[in-house]
């Protein structure tokens, strides 16, 4: 069989059911091996991501027209049968003819006899379901799966912000996420960016301030004279408004921790001018990749280092931004996988690690310096109640009202960012401002 992106898919997907490892790190398993054939590469990632997105429907789906519970389908051919029932359900691009034939031929290479056949038949009879009767599928709508999300998310998001902003959320995160570009200001301008772009086949729209809407070619960002030359960073408005919230100035000495791969760093990098951004991040790969940004950019204004903000020493700043790694609850849509990688426990986990990072960082500022606490996470846990437990045990620290240039509807009560993905259409994230008084 002629090496294809199904193939690469079928393999992260089935090795992503036993680990419980990122999909970006799988992917760069795969995809590292493949040099020159952008196309599998990218067709690969979206099939990947969108078969993990609807995980939760396709085996509600598959157990229905097998006739079988998902606990007792060969592993292998489930993962060949996802991929089938994405394509025929999911995507209209591909004929379902042709859908049966590849799933069947993945099943042939990767399966036995046996099991092939079970997948044929399988396919064979959705695709009578679907073009004999189009609702066939109305009554698994009310069933547990059909959100495709974990069961403890469904019932949480239900508690926290009802039953229809559930709805809202879940419709949010079960759709391709927007790309964004930050055009980088003092480098080149937005005008003509979206004019550069526009000569490599990608179609750009203007978004607020200093960002663009990809709307077709995403593919070719990567690879177009922008991004290459430092003039664009892919990046979501609502992970910008994290900096906007520290408000830096020119000249600050600015701690970064919790930050590769460094698109918040190079932002800050233009906000203080011949001010100076120290860098950190627990991760050496992550560390590498901010390095190795900074140099595309060329940015000179930026240290990076390999520290854990948990417990490591760091020298005294005017501004520190901690993005705390976190469940990543509010990027579900970005990150699909997540969903079905994290527990409820991890919440609990989180919010000791967010606690021990602000405790310990909080000592490197200076007296009337400001400190920024932020997430991509949308669950109180890990948020809100961190602060207070943080203020509640330092008494030389205080909220700070959000600055003006954030926009309004992004902020509650004047003290937090708190961009919701069904309220907002953007990444779920949280940010509170803090001042050192003394």
């Amino acid at each position: 069989m002629k090496l294809d992106y199904r193939i690469i898919s079928y393999k992260i997907l089935h090795i992503f059911e036993y680990r419980n490892e990122s999909v970006l790190n799988l992917r760069k398993l795969f995809l590292s091996k493949i040099s020159g054939d952008k196309s599998i590469v990218h067709r690969s990632t979206v099939l990947v991501n969108e078969v993990i997105r609807f995980r939760g429907r396709l085996d509600l789906m598959i157990s229905f027209i097998s006739g079988k519970k998902i606990r007792f389908i060969n592993k292998k051919v489930l993962t060949v049968l996802r991929i089938g029932f994405y394509e025929i359900f999911f995507d209209s691009k591909i004929p379902d003819y042709a859908a049966v034939d590849s799933s069947v031929r993945l099943a042939h290479k990767f399966t036995n006899k046996k099991t092939k056949g079970f997948a044929n038949a399988v396919l064979r009879k959705l695709v009578r379901e679907k073009n004999n009767n189009k609702n066939w599928y109305k009554e698994l709508e009310s069933r547990r799966g059909w959100l495709s999300i974990p069961f403890w998310v469904e019932k949480r998001w239900k508690e926290n912000f009802g039953r229809n902003s559930l709805i809202k959320l879940v419709e949010f995160i079960n759709q391709p996420p927007k790309i964004f570009l930050r055009c980088d200001k003092m480098i080149n301008s937005k005008i003509d960016n979206v004019f550069l772009l526009k000569k490599e086949g990608v179609k750009t729209e203007k978004y607020l301030n200093q960002f663009l809407i990809v709307k077709s070619n995403e593919s070719k960002v990567l690879s177009s004279k922008p991004f290459k030359n430092g003039y664009i960073s892919i990046q979501s408005p609502s992970a910008a408004a994290i900096v906007g919230c520290l408000g830096v100035e020119e000249g600050d000495v600015v701690l970064d921790v919790c930050a590769a791969p460094g698109t918040k760093t190079l932002q800050l990098a233009n906000e203080v001018g011949n001010g100076f951004i120290y860098a950190s991040d627990i991760s050496p790969e992550r560390v590498l990749l901010g390095r190795k940004d900074k140099q595309r950019h060329g940015k000179k204004n930026i240290d990076w280092s390999l520290k854990d903000a948990r417990k490591d020493s760091f020298i005294m700043a005017d501004k520190i931004l901690i993005d705390a790694p976190c469940s990543g609850t509010g990027v579900m849509g970005r990150r699909p996988d997540i969903r079905w990688r994290r527990s409820e426990n991890d919440l609990i986990k989180f919010a000791h690690t967010q606690y021990s990072i602000l405790k310990n960082c909080s000592k490197y500022l200076k007296k009337g310096g400001t400190l920024v606490y932020a997430t991509c996470s949308i669950e109180p846990e890990e948020n809100i109640k961190v602060v207070e437990q943080f203020l509640s045990l330092n008494s030389n620290y205080a909220v700070e009202k959000i600055p003006n240039s954030v926009p309004k509807s992004w902020v509650k009560d004047k003290i937090a960012l708190n961009i919701l993905p069904h309220q907002h259409g953007l990444d779920g994230i949280f940010a509170m401002r803090m001042k050192r008084l003394f």
